[in-house]
């Protein structure tokens, strides 16, 4: 393949996806590219001689009418096989269109197109490893390919074809040598889409002379890496002579002129100013700012702060999201840095199991693997070393907890660095702390921030901490603050170290480093060590059975027993496991010398090592971090004093058949609000909290305790909205449950909620999400709509019953129109783009669960105060959690969309009432039973399209 190669880049579109069901073609288009532009474009619907299923019409606007006017296929074959013949085949997702298409010929008598084809997904996944979605209309969209019809084939192939050219472009803007390592890696493409980089790499032997590497590249240990800004030093003394922009108007000057100040975005501004722009004269406050979406609000924080931060005094902000630490990085900062009158800089901190490591990388880059995968995710990397800056795994989107390459190459910290490690200067781990040391804003998620105060305290002055998305720090707080250990799995861990250390395989450690006497010391030590806490950990396990489990009564939940452990008797249990406790405590120590010596002695023998022997030494020390991970947890639980104990909740679960080997510990802290306040808090100036759900009602002290945060020391502020709810959406309480005793996770009730739902989506068949209180409910409510056939004529997605909440997110987000049922996550932490929500259905009312040993426990220190924990606790996070769910839908001023609550207790309890009037929500309230609503909602979309 060259320029002069002709390639033939076809959309099909079809009654279905399934060629053994008979499916067939409706429309076929392509576009014919040969040097370097589009040369011929055709275009034909094709007669399917069936009917084409409603969801088809839907997606692609092609009725049964008009292809009724179309020719059949066989009546095209010849002119498409001609057409076809003598190309490359070129399609987004070739894998489906080739053998399609393939198929269709055989079926009319002609045989298999033998030609060359590509695929444009796998070619850009690799030459474009940062975007998170490959989707023709997001690519077209990001490189501004015009695509005004998705789903229709002309539309389609016409930007497939503008972007087979850009991809055509990127191979040859490779460096040759990341090009030869993509062909070594030999990932497995579709068809013939490896030939691409053959073709280009024949290329690049034929030239005479070999181009100069890009300026801001460069070959470091045989790897070609973008090179490091330089750290950024701020002009203090310049920064002090300008003022901050008071009114509206002087803020205007600095913003774009595409951005107008807005007015309760300048009230934020002013407020986080003045709160700490004169410490002398006033004391700065704990702030708290409900700021609904859409008003601007990383910009409503950022500008203000810009003029109060320096380089020995940075701003922390704390976000929950990966998103918005991207955006305030890569858009809000950079934004402000065109209106400033000065430079702000920043960095995004996180930790350090993020971060490549380059040296096991370049190790493993040619050690094969039996996953295919492998190859293809060594491809991406070998491209997206060239353009990161950052080395942040999580630019290139991969789910690491299914890619065990990636387990392999993080970073585990920069104590375990070497200095004379080949890429100890090109580290992004090292490089990102540096930036750290001299930016303005230092940016890191809730985990980070609650697991690395102590680096914020360590600073020469305190620094400013502002967290934005607050609803969701107090959730983490309590989420760092919770150990789980199953100490069976410890002693798996070590029993797969010794396999490591002793195996009767070639590459066992001993085998590998066996020639160097201080490394064969050290292996042999460690071996006995971890003989020795094997036996330790297995002591600990029986005590812990037979004083807390054995002979007790068990609460019995799904699959398992629980049993939440009194403070006496938590007491006694590691009183009798301290001989025990203290010995494990001695192995550890010991251990952790032991790994440092090995680390080093094996970095200074590097070169006696082969690429195979590091997948065995790498593999060795995985195992070993997380043996060090699970003895960490386990020690925290179990080596504790009697003040610890007090302080925490610590419940035992074991299988149905209360075997020893099933029991897990687990433990959380009883005052989280106490650890925030004394150790969080603590390292920064007065805290600002900001988020669109802070408050669950006006006078509800909740939030307060929660965060851990005086109310007499706080200044509150609620920003209004300036979105139109009353033009966007609408709110449906359905009624019609008769029974007002029923339980929301009784059959009878699920029944009516999945076809409440068939109801609704059938009528308005919408990107749908139906939030639910737990993944019990979602399955059973699943298989009830795959009972009814629901399921096999419209796409539902179920959290749990087909993955996790982020890998059903992405293919939700890909199939329009499609159900997703969630849970958890699902209410507060996934925002949905554009119009890829319009429905929104909520289930059951988002309570907490009181039988739940860490609710138990916190309900009974509400209830020694002479409180009610479900009014102080329970409802004001059910109506928070409940806002946050509605806050699901409308993002922009341009969304729209309806949000049906099913839960009849908002309507049948007392409580549903003040969780009404606590919403803070315009949008218009319609009450009527099931039929009513879905006929008024279809009356609302009408009216918006």
């Amino acid at each position: 393949m060259n320029s002069k190669t002709t390639f033939a880049v076809v959309d099909i579109e079809t009654t279905g996806t399934d060629i053994a069901a008979d499916n067939r073609t409706i429309q076929f288009s392509c576009c014919l590219v040969s040097n370097n532009k589009i040369i011929k474009t055709f275009v034909t619907d094709i007669n399917p001689q069936r009917e084409v299923p409603n969801r088809i019409v839907q997606l692609t606007g092609i009725t049964n009418e008009r292809l009724k006017k179309a020719k059949t296929f066989d009546q095209v074959a010849a002119q498409l096989y001609s057409l076809l013949n003598n190309t490359v085949f070129v399609a987004h997702n070739v894998n489906f269109d080739f053998p399609f298409l393939n198929s269709e010929f055989q079926r009319v008598g002609y045989p298999e197109l033998q030609i060359e084809a590509i695929d444009t997904v796998t070619l850009s996944q690799i030459l474009l490893p940062t975007l998170s979605s490959y989707r023709l209309q997001d690519l077209s969209a990001y490189f501004n390919i015009e695509h005004d019809h998705p789903h229709t084939a002309d539309s389609d192939a016409m930007a497939t074809a503008k972007l087979l050219l850009i991809l055509l472009r990127q191979i040859q803007m490779l460096p040759r040598i990341t090009l030869e390592q993509i062909i070594s890696v030999n990932p497995s493409l579709p068809q013939d889409t490896m030939q691409v980089f053959l073709d280009a790499d024949e290329a690049n032997r034929k030239r005479v002379h070999t181009p100069k590497l890009p300026d801001q590249l460069r070959i470091s240990s045989g790897l070609v890496l973008r090179k490091h800004d330089s750290v950024d030093q701020t002009d203090e003394a310049g920064r002090q002579d300008f003022r901050y922009p008071k009114t509206k108007k002087a803020k205007q000057k600095i913003l774009p002129d595409n951005l107008e100040s807005r007015l309760e975005q300048n009230k934020m501004m002013n407020l986080i100013y003045n709160n700490y722009a004169d410490p002398q004269h006033h004391d700065a406050k704990t702030l708290l700012i409900e700021a609904p979406t859409g008003i601007g609000k990383s910009l409503g924080y950022c500008l203000p702060l810009s003029y109060l931060v320096s380089a020995k005094k940075p701003a922390v902000i704390s976000t929950s999201t990966t998103y918005l630490q991207f955006q305030l990085q890569n858009q809000t900062l950079p934004m402000l840095n065109e209106g400033l009158p000065f430079k702000v800089h920043s960095v995004i901190l996180k930790g350090a199991s993020h971060y490549i490591d380059l040296y096991k990388f370049r190790n493993l880059l040619f050690v094969p693997d039996s996953s295919s995968q492998t190859a293809f995710i060594k491809a991406q990397i070998l491209v997206w070393l060239t353009v990161t800056t950052t080395g942040d795994l999580d630019e290139l989107h991969l789910n690491v907890d299914q890619t065990p390459f990636v387990w392999k190459i993080q970073h585990t910290g920069v104590k375990w660095l070497d200095p004379n490690e080949p890429f100890y200067d090109d580290d992004f781990l090292r490089y990102n702390l540096q930036k750290a040391e001299s930016a303005d804003f230092v940016i890191v998620n809730h985990s980070y921030l609650i697991k690395n105060w102590q680096y914020f305290k360590d600073l020469p002055t305190k620094p400013y901490l502002l967290i934005d998305e607050t609803q969701q720090f107090a959730e983490t707080a309590i989420r760092n603050n919770q150990e789980r250990i199953n100490p069976l799995s410890l002693i798996t861990t070590i029993n797969k170290i010794l396999a490591n250390i002793n195996g009767t395989h070639e590459d066992n450690i001993r085998e590998i480093v066996g020639e160097d006497a201080i490394l064969d010391h050290a292996i042999s030590e460690l071996d006995g060590q971890l003989r020795e806490g094997k036996n330790l950990v297995a002591n600990v396990i029986q005590t812990f059975f037979e004083m807390v489990v054995k002979g007790k009564r068990l609460h019995r939940n799904v699959e398992f027993f629980e049993r939440l452990i009194p403070i006496t008797e938590m007491k006694s249990v590691i009183s009798a496991n301290q001989a025990s406790i203290k010995k494990l405590r001695a192995v550890h120590d010991s251990l952790d010398g032991l790994l440092a010596t090995l680390n080093t002695q094996i970095d200074h023998n590097a070169g006696a090592y082969t690429n195979h022997d590091f997948l065995s030494i790498y593999s060795f020390f995985e195992n070993y971090n997380e043996f060090n991970h699970k003895l960490r947890l386990l020690l925290s639980i179990i080596d504790v004093d009697d003040k610890s104990i007090e302080q925490h909740v610590t419940w035992v679960t074991v299988n149905n058949v209360k075997d020893v080997n099933s029991l897990t510990l687990n433990r959380g802290i009883l005052k989280t609000e106490d650890y925030l306040r004394d150790h969080v808090y603590s390292a920064f100036e007065p805290v600002t909290f900001t988020g669109a759900t802070i408050f669950s009602s006006r006078r509800s002290q909740f939030i307060y305790n929660l965060l851990g945060i005086s109310r007499e020391d706080s200044a509150i502020k609620r920003l209004k909205s300036d979105f139109n709810p009353k033009d966007q959406a609408r709110l449906y309480l359905v009624t019609g449950q008769d029974d007002q005793q029923f339980a929301t996770n009784s059959d009878t009730y699920l029944e009516k909620v999945a076809a409440n739902i068939e109801t609704i989506y059938k009528n308005e068949p919408r990107q749908t999400l139906v939030l639910f209180n737990s993944l019990n409910a979602i399955e059973r409510t699943y298989h009830l709509l795959q009972e009814n056939g629901f399921t096999a004529t419209h796409f539902v997605l179920a959290q749990g019953v087909h993955g996790t909440a982020s890998k059903i997110s992405k293919q939700f987000i890909h199939h329009e129109p499609a159900i997703l049922l969630g849970a958890n996550t699902f209410w507060q932490g996934v925002d949905f783009p554009r119009n890829l929500l319009e429905n929104l259905i909520v289930a059951q009312l988002p309570f907490d669960t009181p039988s739940d040993p860490y609710n138990h426990a916190l309900y009974s220190i509400e209830r020694s105060k002479g409180k009610n924990p479900f009014y102080s606790i329970t409802l004001p996070k059910a109506t928070l959690r409940l806002r946050q769910g509605m806050g699901r839908l409308l993002r922009t001023k341009d969304d729209f969309g309806t949000i049906f609550i099913l839960d009849p207790r908002l309507l049948s309890k007392r409580y549903g009432s003040t969780i009404l009037s606590n919403l803070r929500n315009d949008i218009p309230v319609i009450q009527g039973d099931i039929d009513d609503c879905v006929l008024d909602m279809v009356k609302f979309f009408e009216s918006r399209n």
